[in-house]
């Protein structure tokens, strides 16, 4: 009796586990005792389409790249910064990024923050409140109000600043200031 035969004998049985389950192809074929290209045979002539496999459930980096998704914050993370976190290459980080992303587990934007000076600037930004023109000035960053107007532009959830500040009036800014204390 041939490949065809021993699965002709098992064919229901073989169709509820291909249909219903993700047991690897290689593993029913030492089930039935024949070899995985037999079953994939047997799956392509019966037409048959198998469940994916839920990678994101089961993957250690998927999770905790999800966990890391979740702080607030994390678009303006840089890729450099989560991938040392992580203790992850760049290969992997894009294939488990890209699976995350289609299925929409994270943002589209998150991860795609590439400059640690602008990583700095908005930790900054986020934690402390301070003038625009200060924080830029304390990073190294000419243009840290433009980088937050383009961002804002392009859909990311950047907060509007507390203040205008062009670095020259600071008796203005600190009347801004006293006036936000007495109001709060």
């Amino acid at each position: 009796m041939g490949i065809v035969g021993q699965l002709r004998e098992v064919e229901d049985q073989l169709i509820k586990e291909l249909e219903g389950t993700t047991i690897p192809l290689w593993r029913l074929g030492k089930k039935y005792g024949v070899s995985k290209q037999a079953i994939f045979d047997f799956l392509r002539r019966k037409g048959i389409k198998r469940p994916k496999r839920e990678h994101t459930g089961k993957c250690l980096i998927c999770q905790r790249l999800i966990r890391f998704a979740k702080k607030p914050h994390s678009d303006f993370i840089t890729s450099q910064t989560i991938k040392k976190a992580l203790g992850i290459g760049t290969s992997k980080w894009f294939y488990h990024l890209l699976i995350l992303r289609k299925k929409g587990f994270i943002s589209q934007k998150f991860g795609r923050l590439q400059s640690k000076k602008v990583e700095r600037a908005y930790q900054i930004y986020f934690k402390r409140r301070l003038p625009v023109s200060v924080i830029g000035k304390q990073v190294g960053l000419k243009n840290f109000h433009s980088v937050l107007e383009r961002h804002r532009v392009l859909g990311w959830d950047v907060p509007a600043p507390l203040f205008k500040y062009d670095g020259n009036d600071r008796r203005a800014f600190r009347l801004k200031v006293l006036k936000k204390k007495r109001r709060g």
